[in-house]
């Protein structure tokens, strides 16, 4: 289990050190807040987040469709799916998009598109109570909403991790890393006028259809 974690966290660093989603410009804050400065230290109040404390309990599986969900991206892991992943081509943004419609299509569920500018860096987010409630993965409260993140460079539902390493900073944990400042978008068409001028865009081109034809 800890090589699985260390592993996983050696190419989520790479991925990461390669800079996902670009540079910010003139991003809206679609929940009205003011914007803060980027170079601000983000506290959770600021984005309606409440931070995770709890540590899930390993080894334990159940059949919700959190866990359903959770071993389908075991099986992109084990596929090879970060071996598609292109920098400024096929990245975060876009393995977010095709994960979006993935599990919107498969699980009958919606799922949201999170856009971090501080962590230039983007992954998805499924409701807790369209998935099950479990303490097994990290759940995240926004607007009084309960979320859980999923990971779509590396994918995976987002559980509690200690000693974390992204993008050239080191975090305490997994929950350090993703409570930032977020926007949530509810398709790839939302998140293209969150994201403005940025070097990406939320959408899937030809070749990342062709590349996405020899993944199976």
């Amino acid at each position: 289990m800890k090589n699985t974690i260390v592993i996983t966290g050696v190419i989520l660093a790479i991925i990461m050190l390669s800079g996902c989603i670009g540079r910010p410009v003139n991003v809206n804050d679609p929940s009205g807040d003011k914007e803060q400065p980027a170079s601000t230290i983000y506290k959770p109040q600021y984005d309606k987040i409440q931070t995770p404390t709890l540590t899930p309990t390993p080894g334990i599986s159940e059949n919700l469709l959190i866990d359903n969900i959770s071993r389908d991206l075991k099986d992109f892991n084990e596929k090879g799916w970060d071996k598609l992943y292109e920098t400024n081509e096929f990245d975060c943004s876009r393995m977010t998009t095709f994960m979006w419609d993935y599990i919107r299509t498969k699980y009958r569920i919606p799922s949201k598109i999170i856009v971090a500018p501080n962590r230039e860096h983007a992954w998805l987010a499924v409701r807790v109570k369209d998935a099950g409630d479990t303490d097994r993965y990290l759940n995240w409260t926004v607007k009084g909403v309960d979320y859980y993140f999923i990971e779509s460079t590396v994918p995976r539902v987002v559980i509690f991790e200690k000693d974390v390493y992204f993008g050239g900073n080191w975090y305490g944990t997994t929950s350090d890393f993703y409570t930032t400042r977020i926007y949530i978008a509810d398709d790839p068409s939302q998140a293209n006028d969150l994201t403005g001028g940025w070097s990406t865009e939320f959408r899937l081109t030809k070749p990342d259809i062709d590349k996405l034809s020899t993944f199976e």
